[in-house]
């Protein structure tokens, strides 16, 4: 076992995962930045981490896809294999899609679910034994305030990010007698090239039906990429504060940013409904 705590990081070659392995290996974690293709797409990234290791940052590449199985297993393995230990996992990785809901396909809507979804429960599933064997741990999970309120041309990826929020609260009523603590991130804007790899609908025949409205989210897209939110080192600031805090007192929603704020009546109301129906149902 190391003597410093153990993060895996997912979706970790750029943007907030990236932010979030860096900010954890500088402040007590050995981390792990899981990436696909770290010998091709995501080579450079996998450089920048191998140079901040040769500076002295504890933190190292692993090749991790969340779409598939052995990929999974096998880092999840690296990271035992090395160090006897996972102490915190952030599933991170994400697609995004703009458009009108009528007009992806089933194939689109099942690879945001396969990323966003099932590939969470499925790195979920291959730590979680030795999280429970040592209880203590967190899974934590990138979200968005879009998984809390849909905004036009956002359903499919709303729909992703609300069915990971479920899947989240789900983990967090199991493993708690564990000692193993769910947190999940809620940010608004953030600076990152999420917008440069969005995709709009996919199935233009029947968006041109719309007219007008049809060729709105390749638009959107383009003006996206034009904005910018707070740094995403803040965001990893905030999930280092969390993993500070003691078991039992970490809370479930963390928003971020002044847009993501928004949503923070809606994540009130839904904590007193939860404990309420508890009461009523048990768990």
């Amino acid at each position: 076992m190391t003597a410093k705590r153990v993060a895996l990081v997912t979706g970790a070659s750029t943007g907030i995962g990236r932010s979030v392995a860096e900010t954890l290996a500088r402040n007590g974690y050995v981390a792990f930045a899981g990436m696909r293709d770290p010998d091709g797409k995501n080579r450079a990234a996998r450089d920048e981490v191998a140079g901040l290791s040769a500076a002295g940052v504890p933190i190292e590449a692993v090749a991790l896809d969340v779409t598939d199985d052995a990929s999974v297993a096998a880092a999840v393995a690296t990271v035992v294999e090395e160090t006897g230990q996972i102490d915190v996992v952030l599933n991170n990785a994400g697609s995004s899609v703009i458009g009108l809901a009528e007009c992806s396909t089933l194939e689109q809507q099942r690879s945001l679910f396969e990323t966003h979804v099932f590939g969470a429960h499925r790195v979920c599933r291959a730590v979680l034994p030795h999280m429970r064997r040592r209880k203590t741990g967190v899974l934590a999970f990138t979200s968005s305030f879009i998984g809390r309120v849909v905004l036009p041309k956002s359903a499919h990826y709303a729909a992703a990010k609300a069915a990971m929020e479920m899947l989240a609260e789900g983990y967090k009523h199991d493993l708690g007698a564990f000692g193993i603590d769910v947190v999940i991130l809620e940010p608004g804007m953030v600076q990152t090239r999420i917008f440069h790899n969005t995709l709009p609908h996919d199935d233009e025949a029947r968006a041109a039906e719309y007219g007008a409205p049809g060729r709105l989210p390749r638009a959107m897209i383009e003006t996206l990429k034009t904005l910018n939110g707070p740094d995403p080192a803040e965001l990893a600031d905030v999930l280092l504060k969390l993993l500070g805090m003691p078991h039992g007192q970490r809370p479930l929603r963390t928003t971020f940013g002044a847009d993501a704020a928004l949503v923070g009546p809606v994540n009130v109301a839904a904590d007193e409904a939860a404990r309420a129906l508890l009461a009523i149902y048990g768990g």
